[in-house]
């Protein structure tokens, strides 16, 4: 039997996107939980951990790529352990989130089904295809 449905944290400070990924997600059966910042992200994840971050780089305090780096380095292995996904519209940011920790980094807008392929990869533990950069090992 399956077990209860991933987890993942939408971190988007644009409202209009949060919620369109956050409804693709959840009709593809995954549970979307929102946060509006970096900072409201770590408070959400502090008390229930994601399976899965879907983080955009250009937010305003934190960007999305000072979020990976830090979960990356977290003392909670539930945070350290967790697949981040980057969202960013421009070239160079991509490369900044896959240096710091993203396994994979997604164009925006992205499409349902790049964005559903890289999250059941992410979640599987295979190493995703992006159709911005690939991670580097």
């Amino acid at each position: 039997m399956p077990g209860p449905p991933k987890r993942i944290l939408v971190v988007d400070d644009n409202l209009t996107l949060r919620v369109l990924l956050a409804q693709a997600l959840e009709e593809a059966g995954y549970v979307a939980i929102g946060a509006e910042s970096a900072e409201a992200a770590l408070e959400v994840a502090r008390f229930d951990p994601p399976d899965l971050w879907l983080v955009d780089h250009h937010m305003p305090g934190m960007d999305g790529a000072a979020l990976i780096r830090l979960l990356r380095r977290s003392p909670d292995e539930r945070l350290r352990a967790a697949p981040a996904i980057g969202l960013t519209g421009y070239q160079e940011a991509a490369q900044d989130l896959l240096d710091a920790g993203a396994a994979c980094a997604l164009s925006k807008p992205c499409g349902e089904g790049p964005l559903l392929r890289q999250v059941a990869d992410a979640l599987a533990g295979r190493r995703p295809g992006s159709p911005v950069l690939p991670h580097r090992a």
